[in-house]
């Protein structure tokens, strides 16, 4: 992620070796402005002769033997609470969510690892509590939008260091085991078709070092912008508590 004249934007970057196809890293951000996931699904149309590899930790069902306190572990892990943490972030901002935005396309493959095998490699989650899902709601007024200008901001400029707030077994897990397992399997298929690897922005750092000591090269690197700035404009002459 990269932080340019006040906007956040991610990068698209495409990696190369002489012997087999390229690799194209998509970081995204989980939540972001309806054009920039436009401008992802124009890079996955160009590109319909590749093999697109996606994130998302997998419930398996029926789960396998558990203990009584990785039973606790995994509810903790559903209740976890981020995807309502970027609801209700989305709501407040009027940005987008990357599920609605970008919708997984039935030929997609899930390269990510199991909630159970993650829970199992990394320390305890952290517990986010907000209010229920019925009242993830943003009020109305011209403080409540100086609010959303200020939150809107925090997450263009706090999303390039939350990985920082994670403790050293809980980055383990979340970050570099994900990454390792996600470029293993990137290099069972490149050698077939090109690879497009759509995955959350922080994790490109980890995998383009693990490209880098398999002989690709980062031939170019295309920014995106997931978020502006300056809110969308609304007018300033309703009262106070519109």
């Amino acid at each position: 992620m990269c932080v340019i004249g006040g906007d956040l934007h991610t990068a698209v970057q495409t990696w190369t070796r002489a012997d087999t196809h390229p690799i194209v890293l998509i970081g995204l951000s989980h939540v972001g402005e309806t054009d920039y996931y436009t401008a992802v699904g124009r890079i996955l149309d160009a590109n319909l002769d590749a093999e697109v590899l996606h994130e998302g930790v997998v419930r398996e069902q029926p789960p396998p033997a558990l203990t009584a306190r990785e039973r606790d572990r995994l509810a903790h892990l559903d209740g976890w609470g981020l995807r309502r943490a970027l609801e209700w972030a989305a709501v407040a901002t009027g940005l987008q969510l990357q599920s609605h935005g970008l919708v997984r396309r039935e030929h997609w493959r899930n390269a990510d690892v199991t909630a159970v095998d993650l829970l199992r490699v990394s320390g305890d989650l952290r517990d986010i509590t907000l209010p229920d899902p019925d009242d993830l709601t943003w009020p109305q007024g011209r403080q409540a939008r100086l609010a959303a200008r200020l939150l809107r901001r925090l997450m263009i400029h706090g999303s390039r260091w939350t990985h920082l707030t994670a403790n050293r077994s809980t980055r383990l897990g979340i970050i570099d085991w994900r990454n390792i397992n996600a470029i293993i399997q990137v290099f069972r298929v490149v050698h077939d078709s090109p690879v497009l690897l759509l995955w959350g922005a922080g994790h490109l750092r980890g995998m383009g070092k693990l490209l880098a000591l398999n002989d690709f090269n980062l031939d170019n690197t295309r920014w995106l912008r997931a978020i502006s700035a300056r809110a969308p404009t609304m007018p300033d002459d309703q009262p106070a508590d519109a």
